[in-house]
């Protein structure tokens, strides 16, 4: 992709109407990239003028110009000969959304769909929303203030999430007292197993009369059946490496 500065984009001399769908033509019909450089360079001040809309920082400048010059290559590949309408015309939505789009992405130190940072410009969100986003888009952000009030910067940013590593090792410890129980139920008999998982491993346990009716036994005798089995099933997690402290 072809680059340009700012100097050398405003004098860049423009195309004649015939030059333009000269260019246009050379490039759609025969792959020209002469004619295609062309036509860029002389419509290069439209995405520097597009950007400077948005920044007045050097670096961010150049960026989202090299955006907007990407927005005109578009124009250029679906620009329509038939219509009786300039390229820069056409052009102008292209470099537009495409330097839009690119901003949340280059100022920001996180990602923001661009419709949220430029509704936050307008002033078109709750101050508090805004607020986050303007904040989001700083070039630099203070974590740490070295005050306590909890509306600094700091208290802001501060995440009640878990990070990607205490998920991951979440995950796996969870996956691994699966594997635990999964070998310290194994032993029992299908009777005490199916009591344990309906009374004791579901967020609700299940009444005491359906599982006797289900199990063609009393009330009473599935009491002790749970009893057993939870006797069974606390020595074959400590035999399996559970603390005693964890099970008591």
């Amino acid at each position: 992709m072809m680059s340009m500065s700012y100097q050398a984009a405003m004098r860049e001399p423009l195309l004649s109407f015939e030059q333009e769908r000269d260019a246009i033509g050379g490039w759609q019909d025969r792959g020209d990239r002469k004619a295609l450089e062309l036509l860029l360079r002389a419509h290069a001040r439209q995405a520097w003028s597009q950007a400077a809309r948005h920044t007045d920082n050097p670096t961010h400048l150049e960026d989202l110009a090299a955006e907007g010059m990407l927005g005109l290559l578009r124009a250029a590949d679906s620009f329509d000969r038939s219509q009786e309408v300039r390229f820069s015309t056409y052009a102008a939505w292209w470099v537009m959304n495409g330097v839009s789009s690119a901003l949340s992405r280059i100022k920001a130190v996180i990602d923001i769909p661009a419709r949220t940072y430029l509704d936050a410009q307008l002033g078109r969100l709750p101050e508090d929303e805004g607020a986050l986003v303007r904040l989001a888009a700083q070039p630099t952000v203070t974590i740490d203030s070295g005050t306590d009030d909890p509306s600094e910067t700091r208290d802001i940013l501060v995440s009640g999430d878990m990070s990607p590593e205490e998920w991951v090792s979440q995950k796996s410890r969870h996956k691994q007292l699966h594997r635990i129980l999964a070998d310290a139920l194994a032993p029992l008999n299908p009777e005490e197993a199916e009591v344990i998982r309906r009374r004791r491993l579901q967020p609700e346990p299940e009444p005491f009369c359906a599982i006797a009716s289900d199990l063609g036994m009393s009330q009473d005798r599935l009491r002790q059946l749970e009893k057993r089995a939870m006797l069974r099933l606390r020595r074959n997690l400590i035999d399996g490496g559970f603390s005693r402290n964890v099970l008591s």
